[in-house]
């Protein structure tokens, strides 16, 4: 994990907190052909890469509770706040917040350079697997925002 900073931005899920590699929000609209928007089409939604093998940072325990906020069988509304930081300090560039839910909740662990056995003679330094990153586990979230009319006041964007 060497270089890896987690100070840029702080994704919280109600109780959960961590500081993700990356998180970005997107947010869109639909146009009609001449360009006009499109009622009751805006949609928003973030993308979330978390270094799951940094258990002081997010918790196998909080792991598992977002998890389940995954899988719920009801439709249950989480609080969302995505904090970007100026250059890794406490200074705040912008803040994110939203009703949402976890829409994607993928765990990998990412591919070697080389696989085992794919190359170099018997003996040969060549012939060990390399990771291709910096991190061994990897969480991947999509968090779906909840624009309806009940929630679309409790999406915000401040500093």
């Amino acid at each position: 994990m060497a270089g890896a900073t987690y100070k840029r931005v702080m994704l919280e899920i109600d109780s959960i907190k961590c500081f993700p590699m990356e998180v970005k929000y997107a947010l869109s609209r639909a146009a009609n052909n001449v360009g006009r928007r499109v009622g009751e089409s805006l949609a928003g939604r973030a993308y979330v890469w978390v270094d799951a093998a940094h258990i002081d940072n997010l918790s196998q325990a909080s792991q598992i509770e977002l998890w389940k906020m995954a899988t719920e069988s009801k439709d249950p509304l989480h609080k969302v706040s995505i904090t970007y930081y100026l250059d890794d300090s406490d200074k705040v560039l912008a803040n994110i917040e939203f009703m949402g839910w976890i829409s994607v909740f993928q765990f990998s662990n990412p591919k070697v350079s080389m696989p085992p056995m794919g190359g170099g003679g018997m003996g040969e330094i060549a012939a060990n697997a390399t990771a291709s990153s910096s991190f061994t586990n990897l969480l991947y979230l999509e968090l779906a925002t909840v624009l309806d009319e009940t929630n679309v006041s409790k999406h915000k964007f401040t500093k």
